[in-house]
């Protein structure tokens, strides 16, 4: 998969740096090519006592040495590195004889097999829950404060869906509801992710470990990920956005080009069985408050 290079030269995606006086902390990433290297170090040298044991115990017992190509095979699966992209093909392969939970209406965005990809990539304690529609522009307007206050609607992990008019389905697992404040402070957990499906499948980035910064709720703007720019973002009026590349999920672009204009976006909360039927009149009434499902 070829990544699209981000540009300096947009204002809209920088990420604005937090003040020192934050009680956040933030943490430094740890390279992660030197841990592999050093972990292959000492499985290499396992391997080859292994190696020495087998063939001595087969010689001892007048038995004939077998291949050593399973031990080989293990002991490389298990030095391989993992990407920060996650590939979905092998968790589509286990989800496809599995039914989705129900959800409380079609979505104007997601496809079956998006659908089964972001299932899949969920926290496990909100995998069996049904989806539930908080917010969408094509039924409650196009506007910033809507989808800030309809997210207190259904608090925990939410699916924040972006399309845009270029085709590209992309966005990110936030934590509802989403609070705008002045004072520049992320919120978030490392449940959070971003996705894309603009190389042709649904591609899920999550958080490296260099940084917090998972997501940003500004009255102004919506944003995810940071370190130099932002991996998502999305203005007052929720007609334009930007992406670019991230340090705290490593991703790439996730639009097809770094500016785009926002056709429609959606906002998924995860309900409870017990309380589906509850929780989907006070979305519908639009009643405020605070739910914890």
């Amino acid at each position: 998969m070829s990544f699209m290079s981000s540009s300096s030269s947009s204002n809209d995606s920088m990420e604005i740096i937090p003040e020192q006086n934050l009680d956040m902390e933030y943490p430094t990433l740890t390279p992660v090519g030197r841990g592999n290297k050093e972990r292959k170090g000492l499985l290499s040298r396992g391997k080859h006592s292994v190696g020495k044991i087998f063939s001595k115990a087969g010689r001892l017992g007048g038995f004939r040495q077998k291949p050593s190509h399973g031990i080989k095979s293990e002991i490389a699966s298990q030095t391989e590195s993992v990407s920060v992209g996650f590939d979905p093909k092998r968790s589509m392969e286990s989800a496809s004889n599995d039914k989705l939970p129900t959800m409380s209406e079609p979505s104007m965005l997601l496809s079956e097999t998006m659908r089964t990809v972001l299932y899949t990539s969920l926290p496990v304690l909100v995998q069996g829950r049904k989806w539930m529609l908080v917010y969408s522009t094509w039924r409650h307007g196009i506007s910033l404060s809507t989808l800030y206050r309809r997210s207190m609607l259904c608090a925990g992990d939410s699916l924040l869906v972006v399309g845009d008019k270029q085709g590209a389905v992309f966005g990110g697992l936030v934590e509802a509801p989403l609070q705008p404040i002045i004072q520049r402070k992320y919120q978030g957990s490392n449940n959070c992710f971003v996705f894309t499906n603009v190389v042709g499948r649904p591609v899920i980035y999550r958080p490296t470990g260099a940084n917090k910064y998972f997501t940003f709720c500004s009255p102004d703007y919506l944003a995810m990920g940071g370190g130099g720019h932002f991996a998502l973002y999305l203005d007052e009026d929720l007609l334009n956005g930007s992406s670019s590349t991230s340090e705290t999920f490593n991703n790439p672009c996730l639009s097809r080009s770094q500016d785009f204009e926002v056709k429609h976006i959606e906002l998924w909360g995860f309900v409870n069985a017990s309380k589906y039927d509850e929780v989907l009149t006070l979305c519908r009434t639009e009643k405020p408050g605070i739910w914890n499902l």
